[in-house]
């Protein structure tokens, strides 16, 4: 699914233009971007959890030279699912109403 797909989904679950929904797509990715930026947490209760960390330095090797590369220390975010996303594959059966 690209980001299309969604602003499609949204518009047709919400009802609304397509032109609309991309504008509330990228307002929802723009504000998660800008709270990462802050080093927050973002939980989206039964889907998941977005969380900055902190990445140690350490020292990497170049596959084609063989060369040793120093990895500075940085951020890096981590993506927990929640316990609905992880029970995903146990999908109750469907009613046949």
């Amino acid at each position: 699914m690209i980001k299309v797909d969604i602003v499609n989904k949204v518009s047709s679950t919400a009802g609304i233009t397509k032109v609309k929904a991309e504008v509330a797509v990228d307002a929802v990715f723009q504000a998660m971007r800008l709270s990462m930026r802050r080093g927050e947490r973002i939980e989206l209760r039964g889907f998941g959890v977005f969380q900055v960390k902190p990445r140690k330095r350490g020292i990497g090797r170049n596959p084609r030279t063989g060369k040793e590369v120093r990895i500075p220390p940085g951020r890096t975010i981590r993506f927990k699912p929640g316990k609905d996303l992880q029970n995903i594959g146990v999908l109750p059966p469907e009613s046949t109403s």
